[in-house]
């Protein structure tokens, strides 16, 4: 089975507890998120980052924004 390389928007944490905090509250609101090892494209940062939709990007940041999650850094990457 041949799978296509999507690109999606992987955010980053301070902490591990602010990863697992932003996984719960945007699964919560129904966004497709993925918990992955953190790129080091999103800085020296906990271990953690989240894959998200780049359509869903815009919302996951205001959701986070509003429940004071502080996204460290933020990159693109190309996955299955």
């Amino acid at each position: 089975m041949d799978r296509q390389r999507r690109t999606f928007v992987v955010l980053g944490f301070l902490s591990t507890h602010d990863a697992l905090d932003a996984e719960a509250l945007l699964e919560d609101l129904g966004l497709d998120v993925v918990p992955i090892p953190a790129p080091a494209a999103v800085g020296a940062l906990c271990g953690i980052a989240l894959r998200i939709p780049p359509e869903q990007s815009e919302r996951a940041l205001q959701y986070l924004e509003r429940a004071a999650i502080e996204v460290a850094g933020e990159t693109l990457i190309e996955d299955v």
